[in-house]
């Protein structure tokens, strides 16, 4: 009787590892590819800010056991295995984080229903300098799931890998949460107890059940720095960027060069702006300043050629699209003659321009006048092309 009764024990002994274990299911085969993902480009250029790294090292555990051969039912890739929805956040992880300067290293759990605990977590790769090539290829290399949840080695297996990291690190676990073993809350405190405020825990929910969600949250928790969230949270391309964010990125603002700063638009960088603000379509000159282009008067004259009619049209057009804009009509000369005979001819020259845009079409009361004489010169008086180019008038808007 004792024969058959260890016999009885022997034959049954498999099969409640392999029920303890293995989790053998009926796993119904997805239809179809998995989701098309396309990832925020946080390298844009068109971007405000630079992003950095704020961490040096990371490590991906992934959940390699039976029970992630299971149908995942939440809504990311739904029908699909778990370990198959899990290596595909992890890969829209991988191509949301920019080429940066960092290290990371993959360990797996599972892998076998009779292998010892010790030997069924396995290290992919130690850390070295990531690329998305690098964890791509270490992704689709990733053999089925089977066996255990030694989940506490894995994390064991990356407090050890760290060691060789001086400085922030990041742990990030990807598990259905189900019968995990090893003590992986005795694990996660070891991990704390050594590195301090340099690691956070991150745990990624890819399962089914409220019990493995809580106990990855248990996880994070313990880490008491990092957090927990689901697949399904993470998994649209917003969240997944915002995700990357707070893992592993810093923001700086970029520095923009002085020379591309224009504020106003009218083609003269800010640094050498001397009129800023110009309305749009404004044509100025350059320092800025919105001017009667290529209008010039002769000699103590004030009449405005009928050659430089285009070259006024452009102030009609730019009042006519800012109908609530008043300007200012600024007239100047060169230094011949008296300051007081100036003044006087330089207010006839900018009531000539007053009265082309009011002929145009343009209502008086939008446009003042005064005359500055040569009080305000932009060349030297030494020369006649100097004193041609003070024989102007200028325009500014007033708000």
């Amino acid at each position: 009787m004792r024969k058959i009764y260890l016999l009885a024990l022997f034959l049954t002994a498999p099969i409640t590892i392999l029920t303890g274990c293995a989790q053998l299911k009926a796993h119904k085969k997805p239809i179809g590819p998995l989701e098309t993902f396309i990832p925020q480009n946080l390298d844009s250029e068109s971007q405000d800010v630079k992003y950095v790294p704020k961490i040096d090292s990371f490590v991906i555990i992934l959940d390699a056991s039976a029970s992630m051969e299971e149908e995942y039912i939440g809504t990311v890739n739904k029908g699909h295995s778990k370990f198959a929805v899990a290596k595909d956040i992890l890969m829209r992880m991988n191509n949301t984080l920019p080429e940066i300067d960092i290290n990371s290293a993959l360990v797996t759990f599972g892998h076998g229903f009779f292998k010892h605990l010790d030997k069924t977590s396995f290290i992919v790769y130690e850390l070295t300098k990531h690329s998305r090539g690098l964890l791509e290829n270490a992704l689709n290399g990733a053999t089925i799931p089977e066996g255990c949840s030694p989940a506490g080695n894995a994390i064991k297996d990356a407090k050890n890998l760290l060691l060789t990291s001086g400085g922030q690190n990041a742990v990030i676990l990807v598990s259905d949460g189900e019968q995990l073993i090893g003590s992986p809350l005795k694990r996660a405190q070891d991990l704390k107890e050594m590195y301090g405020d340099r690691v956070c825990l991150y745990t990624i929910f890819v399962g089914n059940t409220s019990e493995g969600k809580e106990e990855l949250r248990d996880l994070a928790r313990e880490a008491k720095c990092g957090f927990s969230v689901t697949a399904d949270e993470i998994a649209s391309s917003d969240n997944m960027a915002d995700f990357v964010k707070k893992v592993f990125l810093t923001a700086t603002p970029k520095q923009v060069k002085n020379v591309d700063i224009d504020s106003d638009g009218d083609g003269v960088p800010d640094k050498d702006d001397e009129c800023p603000d110009t309305p749009k379509g404004a044509i100025v000159d350059s320092r800025g300043c919105w001017v009667v282009k290529g209008v010039t008067f002769d000699y103590k004259k004030w009449n405005i050629k009928e050659e430089f009619d285009s070259n006024l049209s452009n102030i009609v057009d730019v009042l006519q699209k800012n109908p609530n804009m008043s300007i200012r009509i600024e007239g100047h000369t060169d230094n011949i003659a008296s300051m007081e005979y100036n003044i006087n001819l330089s207010q006839k020259r900018a009531q000539a321009v007053k009265n082309y845009l009011v002929k145009r079409g343009i209502e008086e009361s939008r446009v003042s006048t005064v005359g500055f004489g040569f009080k305000k010169p932009i060349a030297s008086n030494d020369t006649e092309e100097g004193r041609a180019l003070n024989r102007r008038a200028e325009i500014v808007p007033i708000k």
